[in-house]
């Protein structure tokens, strides 16, 4: 064989490996993506679960809907539901940053539950804890409860 032949062998070879590699890498963007939506429906399961079987939580996301303001809960039920309300907005955070990532895109919003951080009392605890919160992801989320 001569070289020019060699040559482009070895040049067909490169181009058909770098599209094999590409294709592995686009099934494993869409694995990725499948799963990490599979583990956000998973975490929303588990948090409505969890409220669901205990009924003084429930009791208390029942007054959260019915606007109750923080000021008006017991010390232990206000950190119950704080805690509650907290849980789901790391949640959110977590899947702003995958957004960020290019991981998921926005559709993955339309599965948060809004009412529940726009409610008085789930707007006071976002507005007294923001600050803890990815710096780009509060100007979203603000956006986001003030957008209804």
């Amino acid at each position: 064989m001569n070289r020019n032949r060699l040559e482009l062998i070895g040049f067909i070879s490169v181009i058909a490996s770098l599209i094999f590699v590409g294709m592995e890498i686009n099934q494993n963007t869409t694995a990725v993506r499948g799963a990490t939506n599979q583990a956000i429906s998973d975490q929303a399961s588990e948090l409505y679960l969890t409220i669901a079987t205990d009924r003084n939580l429930a009791s208390l996301v029942k007054k959260l809907y019915d606007d109750v303001p923080k000021e008006d809960f017991d010390s232990i039920d206000e950190m119950q539901l704080f805690l509650t309300v907290m849980t789901g907005l790391r949640r959110v955070e977590n899947i702003f940053l995958q957004l960020e990532d290019n991981i998921l895109d926005d559709r993955a919003f339309d599965r948060i539950g809004l009412s529940f951080y726009r409610s008085v009392y789930g707007r006071q605890i976002w507005q007294e804890n923001k600050q803890f919160f990815d710096r780009n992801f509060v100007p979203f989320f603000d956006n986001l409860l003030n957008n209804e």
